[in-house]
């Protein structure tokens, strides 16, 4: 008998596998968490990415109604787009949510399929050759080996021409600037400059990531009157409190089913907020995570331990850094290790940031 199940053991879907020796209860938790995490909570700012995105394409209707000689002006150029934001704020899943929603763009991300719309995350760290072979894979060319930076771009505009994309998303673009070497931070300028002015196939761009990329952008007045703009601002206290109470109720009573009196406390909220650095996206993550740790142990109501849990899960800090634990002075506390990416320092500069004030320093 051992034998016998030895050999399934070995041949069982190791997928298959975990699942069998989670236990009934892990399982009912992870239903509904991942309920809870593929649910979208819209906002204006949604609303305010969806009218920029038909402006986009009205754009491009403009320029395919013109025909030729009647080609002249802004009509022979693609536009831009950026949408921008702190690390956090939910650009990338609000950009992608919008472009899986649009008809416009139906089969977008599937290989293969007629898409006008092709999207790429800059890799970091990132050079611009690198950028291009990472468009040029977005766009299924088969590479084979390293490629010099102008031939990787010259086989980009030509590639975007064979599959007929219009559209091109890169996302993360500030890690293109993150050399802050000037003659590398033109020839980008100057790299998408020529994909909205090709003469044989103008490119519609997006680009998202950090405010530097705005700010990039508009260096070159020739890219920046061909631009509009979309930022995701970071979440304030008091004044984003009926917002923090919606999302609580959102995820964790509707999609969680829990009870969130906690929600109507005003300086819990503000904890909250603090917690994630005003990223909208991470006050979404710790109240997902605080809900699993209520569901985890059987708790019906939403509670203040559920996000010191959750919080202390993703800082690894002490109860003494715990903006949820500690009595008072928890605006002093530096929560800016939550952002993923930091926005790199001005060219010339050290790099050093000033020291945040702390509890500590306020006491000294």
């Amino acid at each position: 008998m051992s034998d016998i199940m030895s050999t399934i053991v070995e041949t069982e879907d190791p997928i298959a596998r975990m699942r069998r020796l989670r236990s009934q209860q892990r399982s009912t938790v992870s239903t509904t968490m991942t309920q809870l995490q593929s649910a979208y909570f819209g906002t204006e700012r949604d609303k305010l990415l969806d009218e920029e995105i038909s402006a986009l394409i009205d754009s491009f209707l403009e320029f395919e109604a013109a025909e030729g000689s009647r080609r002249v002006g802004r009509l022979r150029e693609g536009r831009a787009l950026t949408v921008t934001g702190a690390s956090g704020a939910g650009k990338s899943r609000a950009l992608d949510r919008v472009f899986l929603k649009r008809e416009e763009f139906t089969g977008y991300g599937r290989a293969e399929s007629d898409c006008m719309l092709v999207s790429v995350t800059a890799p970091s760290p990132c050079t611009l050759r690198l950028l291009g072979e990472s468009i040029l894979k977005a766009l299924g060319y088969p590479l084979t080996r390293k490629l010099d930076e102008n031939v990787a771009w010259d086989l980009v505009h030509k590639t975007l021409e064979l599959r007929r994309v219009r559209f091109l998303h890169i996302d993360e673009l500030q890690h293109v600037l993150q050399s802050r070497n000037s003659v590398e931070i033109g020839k980008l300028q100057d790299t998408l400059k020529g994909l909205l002015q090709d003469k044989n196939w103008p490119v519609w761009l997006i680009l998202s990531g950090l405010p530097s990329v705005a700010a990039f952008l508009a260096k070159d007045i020739q890219v920046r009157r061909r631009t509009r703009h979309v930022v995701f601002r970071s979440l304030k206290f008091p004044d984003d409190i009926p917002m923090v109470r919606r999302l609580i109720a959102f995820y964790a009573k509707d999609k969680g089913g829990r009870e969130c009196a906690i929600a109507q406390d005003n300086d819990f909220i503000g904890r909250l907020i603090h917690a994630a650095n005003g990223s909208f996206g991470v006050v979404i993550e710790l109240i997902q995570d605080a809900v699993g740790n209520a569901l985890r142990l059987g708790d019906p109501n939403m509670l203040t331990e559920h996000f010191a849990a959750a919080y202390a899960a993703r800082t690894g800090c002490i109860r003494e850094n715990n903006v949820f634990v500690v009595a008072e002075d928890w605006d002093l506390i530096d929560t800016s290790g939550l952002d993923d990416i930091e926005e790199p320092p001005p060219e010339g500069d050290s790099g050093e940031k000033p020291k945040k004030k702390t509890r500590n320093s306020k006491k000294a």
